[in-house]
């Protein structure tokens, strides 16, 4: 079977490319732009055409076109794939029937930290030597393993997990997110509750309060920082920003009550701790070595564009993070206010819909930013909606707004010397290669 993946460029799309094409398939997609993932796509054999156009179907037979919820009704490659009868298939079905070819299926849900924790639990598996496949929805999106454990990130939008059967479900945290698909938080709070009932064991944050109801079919077992099953104790900073924590375990789950010295993360945020007892309470259940779990978890460095220490310019150092909601944003600010005495925040607001539906939120938590930039809304998918815009946002914070690259580009390298830090925060372009390219930032050594 070939498939052809539109928007074959995007994290998860280009993942599951890999993945198909690692299995034996003819594989080919096309995006609007060229990127990293396009060009490594190319290196392994896969014909990626930048550009929708009907034209690139035309090349070879094609027996299912692979989309998402972001590709356009009007997009000329699914209108040609519906003329001519091609299957089409949306990526979380797609995923589905990967993850059905695999023993055991570890799927990472949340709102907010599901990319970082997929990563940890990955990290983990492999240092135990269970030799998963780790499908991510961020950079170094793919790891290839055996068939016997399947972990991917599981996202909510378009209610998309809900295709997904695991054996363990792990839920970092509920929230109001996608209100351009979900009614509201209510809605979002059932849908993870059936995504819960549908896997076999729940791991959940007992810190959250919408996680509350949430249950799977064998077991539930929560994780925390104060509190939980498995929960943080003696708790320490280290000067570079990172932790160190003994692990409590408080079970009868795990038929024991002790605690576990010292584990250390060593990438920055409080949230990050958090992140960490989820990937430990995951290990714990599938019986992975205490020692493989500490070493794993202080040898993670992190991911892509979260908090990521990306460049610099002159002395100062460029921060990337992918924070694009109001808790997420939230969050980067209290991990920044931990490590730098002043701080310049650049942030892109990602969809119209967003800003406008949690307009209160995002003016309460940037508020607290003294030193800000907006810049450009990043549409993603939709259209213009005058009051959801970047330049409203900053209108009514009354701080500074910048829609080109050239102008932010600008406006950094001529205030850089007056701060210990620079961050680009939110999902679109402004954390994106071309960006950075144009932004002639000093790579670190």
């Amino acid at each position: 079977m070939r498939y052809f993946f539109v928007g074959i460029g995007g994290v998860s799309m280009s993942a599951l490319a890999k993945l198909l094409k690692v299995q034996g398939k003819q594989v080919a997609g096309s995006d609007v732009v060229a990127s990293k993932n396009t060009h490594e796509l190319s290196s392994l054999g896969i014909p990626v055409y930048i550009g929708h156009t009907s034209k690139n179907l035309q090349q070879d037979p094609v027996d299912c076109l692979v989309i998402n919820g972001a590709i356009a009704d009007d997009n000329p490659e699914l209108l040609y794939a519906r003329r001519q009868g091609i299957k089409i298939v949306y990526r979380e079905n797609l995923l589905a029937q990967i993850a059905r070819h695999y023993a055991r299926v570890i799927a990472v849900a949340g709102c907010h930290g599901k990319s970082s924790t997929t990563a940890m639990i990955g990290t983990i598996f492999r240092q135990g030597g269970r030799q998963p496949t780790v499908h991510i929805g961020a950079q170094d999106n793919l790891h290839l393993g055996g068939k016997q454990w399947f972990i991917t990130e599981a996202c909510e939008f378009r209610k998309s997990f809900l295709k997904l059967k695991p054996y363990i479900a792990v839920i970092t945290n509920v929230d109001a997110d996608h209100l351009d698909c979900y009614r509201d938080l209510s809605e979002i709070k059932q849908c993870f509750a059936q995504f819960a009932a549908q896997s076999e064991i729940v791991i959940k944050n007992a810190s959250d309060p919408n996680s509350a109801l949430l249950f799977g079919k064998q077991r539930t077992i929560t994780f925390g920082i104060n509190y939980g099953d498995v929960h943080a104790n003696n708790l320490q900073t280290l000067p570079q920003g990172g932790h160190s924590f003994d692990v409590v375990i408080n079970s009868q789950i795990f038929g024991m009550i002790y605690q576990l010295p010292r584990f250390t993360v060593h990438v920055p945020g409080l949230h990050n701790v958090a992140n960490a007892l989820a990937a430990i309470t995951c290990a714990l259940v599938c019986q992975i070595g205490l020692d493989s779990t500490r070493h794993a978890i202080a040898n993670y460095r992190g991911i892509a564009r979260r908090f990521q220490r990306f460049a610099r310019l002159g002395h100062t150092p460029v921060i990337l993070d992918y924070a694009h909601h109001p808790r997420e944003i939230a969050t980067t600010i209290q991990t920044a206010q931990s490590l730098f005495k002043k701080y310049l925040l650049v942030f892109q607001p990602h969809t119209y819909t967003r800003t406008l539906s949690l307009w209160d939120d995002f003016v309460k938590v940037l508020s607290t930013v003294p030193h800000l930039v907006i810049y450009k809304t990043y549409a993603a998918r939709g259209k213009t909606i005058v009051g959801g815009r970047g330049l409203d946002l900053s209108r009514y914070l009354k701080v500074k707004y910048l829609a080109t690259i050239e102008k932010l580009t600008d406006y950094l390298h001529e205030h850089a010397a007056e701060y210990d830090a620079i961050i680009l925060c939110g999902a679109g372009d402004v954390v994106s290669g071309e960006f950075l390219r144009k932004s002639s930032f000093a790579t670190f050594d």
